[in-house]
């Protein structure tokens, strides 16, 4: 199997993957990356981080990106009306 490298760039520059790991293909490295992503985003909010550019660089042994996966671009979120306020009484 192929492995694959989740380097991270942010504000800082970039943080290298040296480890890697394998994956059968493209699809599920980059699935298994926007995982991480999704654990990343989520510790960012619980320390209070600002939510920059930063994002997964998704790269094969072989030196080629296969995918760039900003930490925004895997938040889902609804907007939701939960008080109404007019001036009706």
């Amino acid at each position: 199997m192929p492995r694959y490298y989740f380097h991270v760039r942010d504000a800082e520059g970039l943080s290298v993957d040296f480890e890697g790991a394998e994956f059968a293909c493209d699809d599920q490295a980059c699935h298994e990356a926007r995982q991480a992503a999704k654990e990343m985003l989520a510790e960012k909010i619980l320390r209070d981080e600002l939510l920059d550019s930063a994002q997964f660089e998704v790269v094969r042994a072989d030196g080629a990106l296969v995918a760039r996966i900003p930490l925004m671009s895997v938040m889902r979120f609804r907007i939701a009306i939960t008080q109404r306020f007019d001036d009706r009484d």
